[in-house]
């Protein structure tokens, strides 16, 4: 019995990499401009993951919203990054999406606002107009439960939202961590605008159209060979430098 379960996984192995063979290229999407933080980090992940499984691994930006529904529709094949619950907080809108099993980011969420403002929580939010850049799902979900939909302002990228906020159209910026501080340091107009409180860590993965769901184990399965190996983590440390 045990030999042929034995058998019987070493079978499921062969056909899963044969599967992944018989795809040379992929080209995924996603919202925020690549030269930002998430996609910092994650292209080149993912271009070593797909590179270790024989697959060319295109990278291309576009409006989230746009984003997610070429990526659904299958006219790319993929996210680059999303949440962890993703399909919870877009209500299952994008079906046709696949979580790849190997989280590659974890980043935190953070109220930038210009002048002194008292916030500890996302409750706290209430009686300030606040901003951030469309297709962040789980900052929408938050949002909408604790404002009124005339106090919530979208922006197409966080840059867009941190100026703004710069000039006074919204109160609060909900953005990540270290992409606000880039902004803030690299932009003098920004640098009146401060860190105000830490709110959720969000788990970062790449999503992958089911049109390719054969692949998603043996990638998620290299990503973590990736980070044994170091490469994840000498990947990741580069480009934090260049966002501190």
């Amino acid at each position: 019995m045990k030999t042929f379960v034995n058998f019987l996984f070493a079978m499921f192995f062969i056909v899963q990499t044969s599967m992944a063979g018989t795809v040379k290229e992929l080209t995924f999407s996603g919202g925020a401009p690549l030269n930002e933080y998430q996609p910092s980090v994650i292209v080149p992940i993912l271009t070593e993951a797909f590179k270790r499984n024989g697959i060319r691994f295109n990278a291309e930006y576009r409006p989230s919203l746009r984003s997610l529904m070429m990526s659904n529709s299958g006219e790319t094949d993929g996210e680059l990054h999303r949440v962890y619950n993703f399909h919870k907080v877009s209500g299952g809108k994008y079906s046709n999406l696949i979580r790849i099993e190997s989280k590659l980011l974890s980043v935190w969420l953070v109220a930038f606002a210009s002048q002194k403002v008292e916030i500890e929580t996302w409750n706290d939010l209430k009686g300030y107009k606040v901003g951030y850049y469309r297709g962040r799902k789980n900052v929408e979900k938050k949002l909408n439960t604790v404002l009124p939909p005339e106090q919530i302002l979208t922006a197409t990228t966080d840059e867009e939202a941190f100026r703004m906020l710069a000039s006074g159209i919204i109160d609060i910026v909900i953005s990540e961590r270290l992409q606000g501080r880039k902004f803030i340091v690299g932009n003098p107009e920004l640098s009146n605008i401060v860190e105000i409180v830490s709110f959720d860590e969000t788990k970062i993965h790449a999503y992958l159209h089911k049109k390719h769901k054969e692949i998603a184990p043996a990638i998620a399965k290299t990503i973590e060979e990736m980070k044994r190996d170091g490469t994840f983590s000498i990947i990741f440390d580069k480009v934090n430098e260049t966002f501190q």
